[in-house]
């Protein structure tokens, strides 16, 4: 299946695009238009499980082209732009990949990520998705204990015209920016905090390096705020000073790299993000009056259900 780039929003019906939302950006190269079988079984109200093989088999295809051989990004555009059908196309998207991950200790498998007037430097269960605040790029998952997702959706439902718009830099370009010391300092054990979404009696933090492995390959968790707080609880040793070096070159890298992608999701697009490859952030976002940004997310494990 090619590249496609849509010319007119197939989400919604409408013959033409504000300029603005149809504007070139970083995300053009991976997004994919989806048509045959996947876009059948994505969006069919009923559970056509007759065409689930080959549905799994075109994005089976579409996954290894784009998340394991190129940037760590694809985008199928075209679905339809509202909440009952996107969560239904996102979470069998989801399934033809893999397993769900429940993202939160209430096993939320699908999470709202929309502006809920909190942010970040809060401590409690605020996450960075409960902002509308830029900056801190990250990984998802960053507060639970390894293994992290190996992938993690958005589907777009509602887009604002202010900001918003999704950064992304891949791990391969980081760790080559980075001085061996510090690539060895990060794959030492640093304690993030868990957000507050520990079991009982469990701690409020997990200790797991920022750079690991996983699936073979090199991985990254990361979210700078996560680090601080954890390493602020009473039971928990201080940042040592090496510690702070390596994490400071890290966000020296990521504050300056010509490798960053960015790029803008649009309503009706579902995008999939290798999570173990990639940062990624967003810029800040003011909602449009009466009519809020809200993105679906799913984190991911891959199995043997879905492509390896």
């Amino acid at each position: 299946m090619g590249e496609t780039v849509l010319l007119r929003n197939e989400s919604s019906g409408d013959s033409t695009k504000s300029k603005r939302e149809m504007e070139p950006d970083g995300f053009d190269r991976f997004r994919v238009l989806t048509t045959g079988n996947l876009r059948d079984y994505l969006t069919a109200a009923d559970d056509i499980e007759s065409r689930r093989d080959r549905a799994q088999s075109e994005l089976t295809a579409l996954v290894h082209k784009y998340l394991d051989n190129s940037g760590g990004v694809l985008i199928l555009t075209g679905l339809p732009a509202d909440p009952e059908r996107g969560e239904r196309a996102v979470l069998r998207a989801t399934r033809l990949i893999g397993l769900p991950v429940q993202q939160n200790k209430e096993g939320s498998l699908v999470r709202e990520v929309r502006d809920r007037g909190l942010s970040i430097s809060q401590r409690g269960r605020t996450r960075y998705s409960d902002s509308r605040f830029g900056g801190d790029l990250h990984t998802d998952g960053a507060e639970a204990p390894l293994p992290a997702p190996d992938v993690f959706t958005l589907f777009c439902v509602r887009q604002t015209a202010h900001g918003g718009a999704l950064q992304c830099l891949h791990v391969r370009d980081i760790e080559a920016a980075l001085d061996p010391d510090v690539v060895g300092t990060l794959r030492r054990p640093f304690h993030f905090d868990r957000r507050g979404d520990q079991e009982a009696g469990e701690r409020p933090t997990t200790a797991k390096p920022v750079l690991f492995t996983q699936r073979g390959r090199t991985a990254i968790t990361y979210l700078r705020s996560y680090i601080e707080h954890g390493h602020d609880h009473p039971d928990v040793p201080s940042l040592r000073v090496d510690q702070r070096v390596a994490l400071d070159a890290l966000d020296t890298v990521i504050a300056t790299s010509a490798a960053t992608v960015t790029g803008k999701l649009r309503e009706g697009e579902l995008a999939l993000f290798d999570n173990l490859s990639l940062l990624h952030g967003r810029t800040e976002f003011r909602d449009d009056p009466g009519r809020t940004r809200l993105l679906l997310r799913t984190w991911i494990r891959r199995g043997m259900s879905g492509p390896s």
